[in-house]
């Protein structure tokens, strides 16, 4: 006979909860379907497809080609500060598969009389960025993965569904680039990382002088021809104001509502040396802006070199 595990009811409930959320309260928007088969090994356990709403018919849509696949995960207790903890080898999975995949975790299940809408859910994307996070934050690592930056999905009664699926409306196209030679990908990837770090700099700066920029180009080992390409690209696309003084930086904000140059500074972050920026720009006022955009971002790499600051300046004072 065989023995009913404790976290297979759990499992059950999750899968449960989630498929009323989409299927009952989202049908016109989303197709969940699950594989059918739930066991131990990290594989997905469905897909979700998207619909776009048929107007005057309640919970129906069409089909649209927009496809990502899922992993799904619940938990007994709550999830704080918007991190939990899972397996090293389901992680590893959703980092390395080559599907577009969301990973769904399912808070919250308890009791077996505790109401669906109880439990809470968040989800997941292992985006390059995240996953820069993740191996930051889990070095020598063995057993539980910390994911972090969790995203809300449905938390009592706040419902997030339209973020998702912006998301997945964006993370479902097809990705152009993939069909290219791999010398030409990797001068796009390298011309996508300057752009970034070009702007990713001029965010930090809040605003910078025709001094600054050449400054940024030497710091980033970049002519100052190729410096000037990059701005004309990021003028054209509205991200930078040009004026007679030099640059400045425009707060705009993206598809998902969120800052674009927080965005493209999260991108960058791994390859921006944040101490030898400061020693490029060491003027008090650069400094505190410096210091005021990187305050806002939730990076490892920042913490770490925040609290390398802090520890070198409580080190300078007991000397005193």
């Amino acid at each position: 006979m065989t023995k009913y595990r404790k976290s297979k009811r759990i499992d059950e409930k999750a899968i449960s909860i989630l498929t009323d959320y989409f299927v009952n309260k989202h049908g016109d928007r989303f197709d969940l379907q699950f594989h059918g088969i739930k066991d131990n090994t990290p594989d997905t356990d469905g897909f979700l497809r998207l619909r776009k709403p048929d107007e005057g018919k309640k919970m129906q849509g069409n089909y649209l080609n927009q496809v990502v696949f899922f992993q799904l995960k619940g938990c007994e207790e709550p999830i704080k500060d918007n991190t939990c903890r899972c397996p090293k080898r389901l992680v590893e999975f959703c980092k390395l598969i080559n599907l577009p995949t969301i990973l769904f975790l399912v808070s919250k299940i308890r009791g077996d009389k505790q109401k669906q809408e109880d439990a809470e859910i968040y989800w997941y994307h292992f985006s390059d960025i995240n996953v820069q996070i993740l191996n930051e934050i889990n070095k020598n690592v063995k057993d539980k993965i910390k994911i972090p930056n969790l995203e809300y999905l449905r938390i009592g009664n706040h419902d997030f569904i339209d973020n998702l699926y912006v998301h997945i409306e964006s993370l479902a196209r097809k990705n152009e680039f993939l069909d290219l030679p791999n010398q030409v990908l990797n001068l796009a990837i390298e011309s996508k990382n300057i752009i970034l770090d070009v702007a990713a700099l001029i965010y930090l700066l809040g605003n910078a002088s025709n001094s600054d920029c050449k400054k940024i180009a030497k710091l980033l080992g970049i002519s100052v021809k190729k410096m000037q390409d990059v701005l004309s690209g990021l003028l054209k696309q509205d991200l930078i104001h040009k004026s007679k003084n030099g640059i400045i930086f425009k707060s705009k904000q993206d598809e998902f509502k969120s800052e674009i140059g927080r965005v493209i500074l999260f991108s960058a972050i791994n390859r921006i040396k944040i101490s030898k920026l400061i020693s490029t720009f060491p003027s008090h006022k650069q400094k505190l802006q410096i210091y005021g955009n990187l305050a806002q971002m939730r990076h490892p790499l920042i913490s770490k070199y925040f609290k390398g600051e802090a520890g070198r300046l409580l080190k300078h004072v007991s000397h005193k």
